[in-house]
């Protein structure tokens, strides 16, 4: 009797749990749970993008490019060249030998102060046709010489059209040099293309100091006799240029010959040419 009345107790008393656990239960199911916090979260930021930039690029740039320049260039060129050419393109020395050729100076006016040698062939050429009355007084007795004579050059500043050197003067002065007897003819006349009447007027000195003994019909110095009748001895040289045809002058001052001087120059020229 006892153990029943127990086991009955301890049924009521596990039931009574049981319920008690249940009602436990359903109150914790029944607590009102406040609803979730819901932090608005405003949609998602949208950047409206615009549509990709475009960049309109205007058709191509057209330069418009004239007409490629013409230059006329005449009918081409013919240079003759000689068979060898130097073998160093930088260096290249073309050569027309018909027109281009120059004969180099030889000689004993190499070593000569003023020498300059480039219208050495001219003036031979001007030499071998001066009046044959000239040639034949002063032709084997002188020098010509193309160059700059020094101690002229040192007197006038400037490098003369020409010089008469009897007496062969020095770059200093001095006498006795190689060239005594000389007429030189410099650069400057011929540039100046005065080169032939230079000549002539620088021969007429020479005729003259060579024919120095010659004496007129009053027998006096022809020399000086023509000195005083023109003026002096530049005087007399300027006149010979024009007997000879000539029309550079630089010391003259009368012009033309006069018929008087032609007939004085011929006798002159004829007496002194061939005592």
């Amino acid at each position: 009797m006892n153990n029943k009345f127990i086991l009955s107790f301890i049924f009521l008393v596990v039931l009574a749990a049981v319920s008690l656990v249940l009602f436990n239960t359903q109150t914790l199911q029944s607590t009102t749970v406040p609803d979730t916090t819901t932090t608005t979260v405003p949609d998602t930021t949208t950047t409206t993008v615009p549509d990709t930039t475009t960049t309109t690029v205007p058709d191509t740039t057209t330069t418009t490019v004239p007409d490629t320049t013409t230059t006329t260039v005449p009918d081409t060129t013919t240079t003759t060249v000689p068979d060898t050419i130097s073998d160093d393109s930088e260096s290249v020395r073309i050569v027309e030998e018909k027109d281009d050729q120059q004969l180099l100076y030889i000689g004993p006016y190499l070593e000569f102060p003023g020498f300059e040698g480039s219208n050495q062939e001219a003036l031979d050429l001007l030499v071998s046709n001066l009046p044959s009355v000239l040639i034949e007084v002063i032709g084997n007795k002188v020098l010509f010489i193309n160059g700059c004579h020094q101690y002229a050059l040192s007197l006038v500043s400037r490098c003369p059209y020409g010089v008469w050197d009897s007496s062969g003067t020095n770059p200093d002065g001095t006498k006795g040099a190689k060239w005594s007897l000389s007429i030189w003819i410099s650069n400057r006349a011929f540039t100046a293309e005065e080169s032939q009447d230079v000549l002539i007027h620088e021969s007429a000195h020479a005729f003259s100091y060579l024919t120095r003994n010659c004496s007129n019909a009053e027998n006096t110095s022809y020399r000086k006799d023509a000195w005083n009748y023109f003026g002096g001895e530049e005087e007399f040289a300027d006149a010979l240029v024009l007997y000879f045809g000539g029309s550079y002058n630089h010391y003259r001052l009368a012009g033309e010959l006069t018929k008087a001087e032609i007939v004085y120059l011929t006798q002159f020229i004829d007496t002194c040419s061939t005592s």
